[in-house]
Formats: C-alpha cells, structure tokens, sequence
C-alpha cells in the first residue's frame, strides 16, 4: 500500500529515503491523506470568499495577523530547547565526525533567518474534513471565525495540496501540535534517522545534509503549534518571499477587519509540466457551506451565481447552508 502511494507522489527513490529520515511526521501525516482521499477545508468570511472565487485566486496572509498570537514563537522555542538535549549533542558529534564544523554552520545560518521567518511569512490555511461535516462544517471552526461575520468554508480536492511540486515556490505541511516534550520526541526520532543513515547520506554529500536539516528545523519552526489547538488539525500552504521568490504569486493588499495588510495571491490554474494539476477552481472545488448567519438564503444565491459564472458545474448542489445550531 505504501510503495503505492509513494509511487503517486512521483518521488525518486532517493527522495522518498531523504522524506523518511528529515521529515517522517509530514510524509506519514501526506501518506494517510493520500489513501483516505481526505478533502481539506478553507474557513473565511463571505467577503473574502466571494473575492477569491471572482478573482480565482487564494489569499495567502502574513502569520502576525492570525488568530494563534504564539505562531512561529512556539516552535521557534521548542526547536531551541531540543538542540540543547543530550541528543542533539549526539547528533552534533555524529555530523561533524564526517562534515566538519556542519553543526555550527547550521545554526548560524538558521539563526541569520529565524527573523526572517517571524516577520515574512504567508500562508494559507486548511483543516482536514471529518466524518460527518459535510452538511455542517466544524463548531469550533465557525466560532473562530465569528458567528454574525457571515462565515464560509471551502471544501477542495486535497490534489494539489498533497503532491511535490515546485511551481508555486510555495509548499503544503500539516502542522504538528505538540508540547515541548512532544517535539523533542520527533526531535530525537529525526536525528536518530539520521544518525541510524549517516553512510548513506556521508555518500549524499554536505550539502544534501544541510540543505535538509535546515529545511526540516524551518518547517519545524513554521508548523509547529501548542497542543491545545489541535482539534485545528490544521495544513498549511507557506511562502517565504525574502527566502525564495516565486515567479506566479501575485502580491496584493487588502483591508480585513479594518487592517490593511499585505497579502500573496494563489492563482488557480493548472502548471502541468511542473507536476502542479488539478487547480483550477472547477476541479478545486468540491462545495461551500454557508456558516451561522442571519442572511444564509441570500448568501446561498450569491455564491449559487458567483461560482456558476465561473464555470463549477451543478453549483446550486454544492452550496449548502450549515445546520450548525450557533446563534448569530
């Protein structure tokens, strides 16, 4: 079953092993989606919506305007205390034992762009559909993004959020929801592949190594959240703009909540030959629910009209109008 889906990300050989040893909670947590088909939802307000689906285009924003006020600190200080435990150390012999002074190489260079990362990062946000939300979406979902707000959800084809690709220069990750013990847990899983690996990747060569730690303690940083908001079961979509550039985001500027704020936009269209499909909105879409809210039958209309302009065919079935029982 495995080699089955490992085949559907298209991955070589080297690749899937590299997958295994840096980043084992994010290739199984893609590998579970991958075979249970999972669909992921988008929750925002109806102003937002309607301007993604007439512009096709998604609203990536910057971390320091999310709902968490810890996003980026948790992580950033739950990788800084697993690199002072005894394992890191022992990592920290084993590396620099075949690549000299690698460790403290490492660590500046993460060090010059942590503050990068706390200042400069855009996402898009995802949760996983559970069994029976299809017809009302998720309570504490709708809550957070504020009953009388006349809140929606996206629900999509996980596709394009799962496979490899790097047409975007922006990428797919769950987030991990663990305490400090937690992630010194998978901490001590990651440098025990690698140091369980360490013929294998001496052969690799430095900067295979670098290179793939260094992205592993980045997306640690990025998508490591307290445990008390798993039931988020959030994924996110991250660019990085003063670390890599993309050439098909668009940058924009919105004002939300009655704060202007910069913003990267996620065209929906098909890269193909750069193995990003299944993105247009037609193929992305799979239905919208219209949360808690007093004007429901007209914002059923609206977006009835919005996405069959668009080209989502049967789009009066797949608007539907939440039966959550929240007060609005």
């Amino acid at each position: 079953m495995q080699a089955a889906l490992l085949e559907r990300l298209s991955l070589s050989e080297d690749e899937v092993r590299s997958y295994q040893i840096f980043y084992p909670y994010a290739l199984d947590k893609t590998l579970d989606a991958l075979s249970s088909g999972r669909s992921f939802v988008h929750y925002c307000d109806s102003r937002a919506a309607a301007s993604m689906i007439e512009h096709e285009k998604v609203w990536m924003r910057n971390v320091s305007w999310m709902n968490d006020s810890s996003e980026i600190a948790h992580g950033k200080m739950c990788l800084a205390a697993a690199l002072e435990s005894d394992v890191a150390e022992e990592l920290a012999d084993v590396l620099d034992a075949r690549f000299p002074d690698l460790t403290t190489q490492l660590r500046q260079i993460l060090s010059s762009w942590i503050p990068h990362f706390e200042r400069e990062t855009y996402i898009t946000c995802v949760t996983e559909q559970l069994e029976k939300e299809d017809q009302m979406g998720r309570l504490s979902m709708w809550r957070a993004y504020g009953a009388g707000s006349n809140p929606v959800a996206f629900v999509l084809d996980g596709g394009p959020f799962l496979r490899p690709s790097n047409a975007l220069d922006a990428y797919t990750s769950p987030v991990a929801y663990l305490s400090r013990d937690e992630f010194l847990h998978q901490f001590t899983e990651v440098s025990r592949n690698i140091i369980d690996n360490i013929d294998y990747l001496h052969a690799l060569g430095r900067d295979h190594v670098l290179n793939n730690l260094f992205a592993a303690y980045r997306y640690a940083i990025i998508c490591t959240k307290h445990p008390s908001f798993y039931e988020e079961r959030e994924w996110r979509i991250i660019y990085q703009p003063t670390f890599r550039q993309s050439r098909r985001l668009v940058a924009g500027r919105e004002t939300i909540a009655g704060a202007p704020q910069r913003i990267f936009q996620i065209p929906l269209a098909d890269v193909p030959e750069e193995g990003f499909y299944g993105a247009t909105l037609p193929a992305l879409f799979k239905s919208l629910l219209i949360g808690p809210s007093a004007a429901a039958q007209q914002l059923k209309r609206e977006f009835v009209s919005l996405l069959s302009e668009k080209g989502v065919p049967d789009a009066a079935s797949k608007v539907i109008i939440s039966d959550v029982p929240l007060r609005v």
